[in-house]
């Protein structure tokens, strides 16, 4: 190709030897005559020199020696390194890394190190929450199977734990044998079994359990200013001596299975000093404080009780409560004197059962538990119910309630209920005596049939008060003196004053007398109000009669009476009735009545329906006045816009006036242009009368009422010749 140095415009592009460079617009194809790119190459491409793109996308295999991003990523072919600034994201995968890449953060102490600076590391765990954890988390809850290593030097390890020297403290249960020689035992808080104990020195507290010896155990020396033991074999136990205040330290935690109530009530228990909800005996003369400042007591306020149930409380003036449970220098203090009960539990106020109970070894017997004394029980004096058999004599004053069998005189006086049988006399001279029973009181007999009986087999029974005359009749009698009556047979009840004066009924309140036949047949009522119901309870008035009444005297009210059912009268005379009468008044004679009035409708024969007055029911006896004011006569219904509906023949004996007061002759129709109607509406333009409309042939037809001949001076409108016609006597004629 020749070698051209001059400058050339071409519109549509430049085309070189077919498709090796094409340019079109401002895109360089080399091998394609399309371009896609401002510079599109198909096929291999050598660049001799530096390539600078912001954005190289290759889709093919690229070749280079080394590739450079920025400044902090190099790629190089040749060694096949990738050199970065900084690593970050996910190296799950990396495998084959040499521990020279681990920093030295120590350099010539000859080893490189491992570290998390920012949080914790993991062992066979993918959520590590210790420092180091190796296995499950053994701070959790369930507890895990693994060793937790936290960054304060703590070891948690659930498995065994073997090393030829322990130094520092040891917290937690030992299970095995601890064998060597312990330098210095300032605390150790249980041992479940210490088979062997060598070499302890120093002045250690020492909780044991039990201590379990098959020989003899032999204590030179035994220094000690409170030494507790709840249990020693083949020895009752040891009694602390009297001494200062012992503390008891009280946390709560879950319960375990050495918790006497593991099971029931709350999940949560009392641990005193590190054991479990235990028993206690405490010492009387003894101050003893319960520690409650440790912050799991909080939501579990220690208290007192008589029982497990916490049914009856210990009261709490009879010993300290001090400060908020859960803060510092809160505790519960209680001091064991003679007359403190002699078990009571220590239980939560808000909860149930994480507690158990002590025992105080005090002279008095205080619990609200049943108490069995299988000797003789000698006192100077009993306070207080006392429950069971009494054999021998009993002295004294008895204040409260005896139940039981009573055998013997009882002499002084009795205060309060008397329970049981009594056989012989009760005198008393100044006492009220009163007998309370579920069941019945017999007199004269041991088998009461009724709440209070009396009973005499060999004559009639009888319940008197003052005088006391013979009983003749075997009826029930309350009397004071005084007869009989002819009423007084053997199933009658007497109630006999011996005086003239009256009988008295006291009521209080809304009560009523009720007279009664039988359990639910009311038979008459009178109320606190003085009102007497007869056949009802609940009378409104002076006199209430439910049913039918006769009376057959003269019976005078002087006041309206109110009848609110029927009255039927045989023959009544009365002068006036005034006032209104609600309902029907029935008669099959003839009644004369002056005026009536009537604020419903009246009925002669029938039912007055929705009319105002109606007469008989049959259509051919019918008369009513609806309740608009329209009549009828011999028919059921009006014809609309008529007030007189008459279904038969009228007849007026004086004459018929329409639209004026006094008419002029027998039928005056005159004035009727005038008629002002119903709503004030003029009906002038009906001002005019239309005669009877026949055809020739009808009017040839029409006879009088006996079917005679038509009487002179008859007027029709003849329809065929549309002429209004009179009969002279003899011929129809036309009237113009």
């Amino acid at each position: 190709m020749p070698n051209i140095r001059k400058t050339f415009n071409f519109r549509d592009g430049v085309q070189v030897d077919d498709e090796v460079l094409v340019v079109t617009g401002d895109r360089v194809g080399v091998g394609t005559t399309s371009p896609d790119k401002s510079l599109d190459v198909r096929g291999n491409v050598q660049v001799v020199g530096i390539i600078t793109a912001d954005n190289s996308i290759i889709s093919g295999v690229g070749t280079f020696n080394t590739i450079k991003v920025g400044t902090g990523i190099t790629l190089d072919a040749t060694s096949g390194v990738i050199s970065a600034t900084t690593f970050k994201g996910d190296g799950s995968t990396l495998s084959n890394l040499p521990t020279s890449q681990w920093v030295d953060v120590n350099v010539g102490l000859g080893f490189t190190s491992i570290y998390n600076a920012g949080g914790n590391v993991g062992i066979h765990t993918d959520d590590p929450r210790s420092g180091l954890q190796i296995g499950g988390r053994v701070n959790s809850s369930p507890q895990q199977d693994g060793v937790g290593i936290s960054s304060f030097g703590h070891i948690k390890a659930t498995g065994i734990i073997t090393a030829s020297t322990f130094n520092g403290d040891l917290t937690g249960n030992v299970t095995g044998d601890v064998t060597g020689t312990a330098t210095t035992a300032t605390l150790a808080n249980t041992a479940t079994l210490a088979v062997n104990s060598q070499g302890l020195t120093g002045t250690p507290n020492i909780t044991v359990a039990n201590i379990n010896s098959a020989g003899v155990s032999t204590l030179t020396t035994l220094n000690t200013t409170d030494l507790t033991v709840p249990t020693l074999k083949s020895f009752s136990s040891i009694r602390a001596p009297h001494g200062s205040t012992v503390s008891i330290g009280v946390t709560v935690a879950s319960k375990t299975s050495a918790h006497r109530y593991n099971g029931s009530g709350s999940p949560n228990g009392f641990v005193l000093d590190g054991v479990m909800a235990p028993f206690l005996t405490l010492t009387p003369g003894r101050t003893y404080r319960f520690d409650v400042s440790d912050g799991t007591n909080a939501q579990h306020p220690l208290r007192f009780y008589y029982d497990v149930d916490k049914t009856t409380a210990y009261d709490t003036s009879l010993y300290t409560i001090s400060g908020q449970q859960g803060t510092a220098n809160s505790y519960i203090e209680i001091t064991v004197s003679d007359t403190t009960p002699t078990v009571l539990h220590y239980q939560c106020q808000t909860h149930s059962k994480m507690g158990n109970a002590f025992q105080t070894n005090s002279n008095v017997l205080d619990t609200e538990h049943n108490s069995t004394v299988r000797g003789t029980m000698t006192a100077t004096s009993f306070a207080g119910p006392l429950t069971g058999n009494v054999t021998g004599n009993l002295t004294g004053n008895v204040t409260g309630n005896t139940s039981g069998t009573h055998t013997g005189a009882v002499v002084g006086n009795v205060t309060g209920n008397v329970t049981g049988n009594v056989t012989g006399n009760v005198t008393s001279a100044t006492s009220s005596i009163g007998v309370a029973t579920a069941t019945s009181l017999g007199i004269g007999t041991l088998t009461a049939n009724a709440e209070i009986q009396i009973h005499n087999s060999g004559g009639a029974s009888s319940l008197v008060i003052g005088k006391n005359p013979a009983i003749v009749d075997n009826n029930l009698q309350l009397r004071y003196g005084g007869g009989a009556s002819r009423f007084s047979t053997s199933e009658a009840l007497d109630l006999i004053n011996h005086g003239d004066g009256h009988f008295n009924y006291f009521l209080t309140g809304s009560s009523s007398f009720v007279w009664h036949k039988g359990n639910s047949n009311e038979l008459m009522a009178l109320t606190n109000t003085g009102n007497l119901g007869i056949g009802l309870t609940n009378p409104t008035h002076k006199l209430s009669v439910d049913g039918t009444s006769k009376i057959t005297g003269v019976a005078t009210f002087n006041n309206a009476v109110f009848i609110d059912g029927v009255l039927t009268v045989q023959d009544a005379t009365i002068s006036n009735l005034t006032g209104n009468v609600t309902g029907n008044i029935i008669s099959s004679g003839v009644s004369t009545v002056s005026d009536l009035k009537a604020t419903g409708s009246i009925s002669i024969g029938t039912d007055a329906g929705n009319d105002a007055f109606r007469v008989y029911s049959g259509v051919q006896n019918r008369f009513f006045i609806d309740n608009v004011g329209r009549v009828g006569i011999k028919t059921t219904v009006n014809t609309p816009d008529i007030e007189l509906d008459v279904r038969g023949d009228g007849k007026f004996h004086h004459g018929l006036v329409v639209g004026v007061t006094t008419g002029l002759c027998a039928v005056d129709f005159s004035n009727c242009v005038d008629i002002i109607g119903d709503g004030g509406v003029a009906r002038n333009t009906l001002a005019y009368m239309l005669p009877p409309k026949v055809s020739t042939a009808q009017r040839n037809q029409l006879t009088n009422r006996t079917g005679g001949a038509v009487p002179s001076g008859a007027i029709v409108y003849n329809t065929n010749t549309n002429k209004l016609q009179v009969w002279n006597g003899s011929t129809w004629n036309d009237c113009f």
